[in-house]
């Protein structure tokens, strides 16, 4: 103390070179007395001009520290860093990291000061690059594509053996996650699709590094390279595999904001909504275009099954931005209790109105997957109306759908919706489940429009038909039940498209009063893993085809080899829904040996 009241007497007596050392060393030894600093910036702000580009980074990293500083200071330290030229690559990666954090300048000061970072790119240990990017993934959307430019080409060209061989596996996840975040937010990269294929190479070289070095990853770590790989959406299956080993058994560690795209990224892959790339064996591409694929699904959902507790637990803290990743999530993978889904719903009605338009159109659907949300439907439908102009085509096509298979069906907000539709804007395959929705309001309000929903319907038909028969029944399953249908003396068609819905087989109607619709269902394609339920897209095409006067009779065996021994009970089944068009109607021990969940028309 006797020591400090001698530094304050004599403050007034400190050069231009020794005052950032004083700030240094009350910042090192952790003397956050907020007073001395307001008491010394007067003094900092008089030397900044005399002051070297070795002392910039001291102040510039003490106040940050201390929480302290006035526009004033940070305007005259931007200022002074951007005349100065002769700065240290000790210097760049401190004056960014500090300016990060800034309370005042930081997008102004990373965005004209990356010139200099350019320049010092080849002069960067491994700790400083980390730094310095750690200090932009602050500011991703603001970086220009020059620097990235600049950046991918250090990275490819000059210094590809450095990734493959000199950087630790944590150095990679930073590179990784910085790319992908400047990828998802920048501007710039929104307005050049092709300038993330600059990227490709960095991450097939960061894989082959990961993939050995995976053990040496945190469970945070591990979520973050998880992340920043689904993000580029072409994602090395083995080290796929391994990420997600390192996050399963320690996934509590993890906080919020990284569980919710873990979960994410585990549905679209066990969906099939994500593709692979075969990384098993060494390749030598650089390109994404050129790596061998792999289609097989990632059908793992434990860390789905594990987290629920966890999530139930922690729904208090949850953001809207990841409530929204995790309803998607369980949606996606079609799994998840009722006791997890009613607090999911619970907690979106509070947060409805924080929910921006693109997120409330991702919930509804996800919630209308499941059959669930009619409440949250009527809840968000004058959030909706009031944010007509802020939803994009395609969460427009989400809602509209979400409505109809929740049977919300109000022809005035129908209206509104469908008036904001141009049909060009709607010939997008993210579009397609604007069709059975135009189908749906077509039964419904048969005088709502039909030129305008037959033009819309002529857009989005294809991209539905494709999408249905990616869901139709297996090859073996169809024979199976073909076969067994002509044993039975019946004659039948696979495959036969019902206004863009397709039939898995059709029995013509021949002595029968009605054609029969024969639906194979199984879980997770038709079906909730979890409780059986048919999910809401299955409903939406039985409450059609019973409307176009077809009668339905459902198939849940799997046991396909032994369905011809019953060809009897099959047709037994069809002329049994003949006589009750609205019964259920189930085939084989799925119906027999357990408890079923009915489909309701």
């Amino acid at each position: 103390m006797a020591i400090m009241k001698d530094v304050l007497f004599k403050l007034d007596r400190y050069s231009a070179p020794e005052l950032p050392r004083l700030l240094g060393a009350l910042f090192d030894m952790r003397w956050n007395d907020r007073q001395l600093f307001k008491i010394v910036e007067p003094m900092v702000i008089q030397h900044l001009p005399s002051m070297d580009c070795g002392s910039l980074p001291l102040v510039a990293h003490s106040f940050v520290g201390i929480r302290c500083g006035s526009r004033l200071l940070f305007n005259e330290l931007v200022h002074r860093c951007f005349q100065s030229e002769h700065f240290t690559p000790e210097g760049v990666a401190s004056l960014t990291a500090a300016f990060a954090k800034a309370p005042h300048k930081p997008k102004t000061f990373l965005i004209g000061f990356a010139p200099v970072v350019s320049q010092h790119l080849p002069s960067f240990t491994a700790d400083q690059l980390q730094r310095v990017l750690l200090a932009y993934s602050e500011w991703p959307a603001e970086i220009p594509a020059e620097f990235m430019e600049q950046l991918a080409h250090f990275l490819v060209q000059d210094n590809a053996q450095m990734i493959r061989t000199g950087l630790p596996a944590q150095q990679l996840v930073t590179i990784l996650r910085f790319l992908a975040l400047w990828s998802a937010r920048a501007k710039a990269a929104r307005e050049d699709p092709g300038a993330r294929r600059a990227f490709e190479p960095i991450y097939i070289l960061c894989a082959k590094t990961l993939v050995a070095a995976c053990d040496e990853l945190t469970t945070e770590e591990s979520s973050q390279a998880m992340w920043a790989y689904c993000k580029m959406k072409l994602v090395p299956k083995v080290l796929f595999q391994r990420l997600y080993s390192n996050i399963l058994p320690s996934f509590q560690q993890l906080s919020l904001p990284s569980l919710a795209p873990c979960l994410l990224n585990t549905a679209r892959a066990a969906s099939g909504q994500m593709q692979f790339w075969d990384d098993a064996h060494p390749t030598e591409a650089i390109t994404t275009r050129d790596l061998p694929r792999d289609y097989t699904l990632f059908e793992d959902r434990r860390l789905l099954l594990a987290a629920e507790t966890h999530i139930v637990r922690c729904m208090g803290d949850i953001a809207p931005r990841d409530l929204t990743a995790v309803v998607q999530a369980y949606s996606l993978a079609h799994v998840g209790s009722p006791g997890l889904f009613s607090v999911l719903q619970r907690a979106a009605m509070e947060q409805c109105r924080q929910l921006p338009a693109e997120q409330l159109s991702s919930q509804l659907s996800s919630f209308a997957m499941l059959r669930l949300g009619p409440s949250f439907a009527r809840e968000a439908q004058i959030d909706i109306l009031d944010r007509l102009a802020q939803l994009p085509v395609t969460a427009v096509c989400d809602i509209l759908w979400a409505f109809c298979v929740l049977r919300h069906r109000d022809p005035h907000f129908f209206k509104a919706l469908l008036g904001i539709l141009s049909p060009g804007s709607v010939a997008n395959r993210r579009c397609a489940w604007l069709c059975p929705a135009l189908l749906e309001i077509r039964t419904h309000f048969p005088d709502m429009d039909p030129e305008g929903l037959d033009r819309y319907m002529g857009y989005v038909q294809p991209d539905f038909r494709h999408v249905q028969l990616r869901q139709a029944a297996p090859e073996s399953a169809r024979k199976s039940l073909r076969s067994c249908l002509e044993q039975a003396g019946l004659q039948c068609t696979e495959l036969v498209e019902v206004d863009g819905y397709i039939v898995d087989v059709l029995v013509e109607s021949g002595d029968l009063e009605k054609p029969v619709a024969i639906q194979y269902h199984s879980a997770p394609r038709t079906l909730h893993l979890s409780t059986g339920e048919p999910l809401g897209g299955t409903m939406m095409k039985q409450r059609y085809l019973r409307a176009r006067g077809f009668c339905v009779v459902n198939i849940l065996d799997k046991s396909w080899e032994e369905l011809d021994e019953r060809a009897e009970d099959l047709l037994q089944q069809v002329r049994q829904a003949q006589k009750q068009p609205t019964g259920r109607s189930f085939v084989g021990p799925a119906a027999k040996g357990r408890k079923c969940f009915g489909f309701f028309f």
